[in-house]
């Protein structure tokens, strides 16, 4: 799946040269992001790692533009993982916690931004909007489904908002 999703953003950005905007794409190869992403101490997971070599973000946007989704994705250079305290907030709740969120896409020059939390055992992760300070609303446990949402310019990736009244505490109903 995640080889489809990267299909469909090579796609996108070929479409996008071609008929839009002329954003460049390149292609770095799994060895380079490694070793960029070690240089640099970032935390990616698996299937972004193979995404980031076939697709290196959109460097001749970062960080002056933004493609017609007003987003820029931030070449695997530009990465950087943040260990801090965060407010997680899932369907179901929202709770603090200390974890490792690296931000991929800029939204209208950092008026907000998209990251993926990692876990800290396994190869689990969340994809996320951060809509405030250290505010990680998540929005899906999938790249391939975050990047198909991105090529469709769905609504889901504009919602922010949540269920709740207080920082970690559920609504009444």
């Amino acid at each position: 799946m995640v080889v489809a999703s990267q299909g469909s953003l090579v796609a996108w950005c070929r479409l996008s040269r071609r008929q839009r905007q002329a954003i460049a794409c390149p292609s770095v190869g799994v060895p380079y992001v490694q070793q960029v992403i070690t240089a640099h101490g970032v935390t990616l997971p698996a299937d972004f790692v193979a995404f980031y070599s076939k697709a290196n973000g959109t460097p001749e946007l970062y960080p002056e533009g933004v493609d017609e989704n007003f987003c820029s994705f931030l070449p695997v250079e530009a990465l950087q993982t943040e260990v801090q305290e965060w407010l997680v907030v899932t369907a179901k709740a929202a709770t603090r916690q200390q974890a490792r969120v690296t931000v991929f896409i800029s939204f209208l020059h950092a008026c907000w931004e998209y990251g993926v939390l990692t876990e800290d055992q396994g190869e689990g992760y969340r994809i996320g909007i951060l809509p405030g300070a250290n505010e990680f609303v998540v929005l899906t446990t999938s790249l391939a489904t975050f990047l198909q949402w991105y090529v469709e310019d769905a609504d889901v990736l504009y919602d922010s908002s949540h269920p709740f009244t207080e920082l970690g505490r559920a609504a009444q109903p």
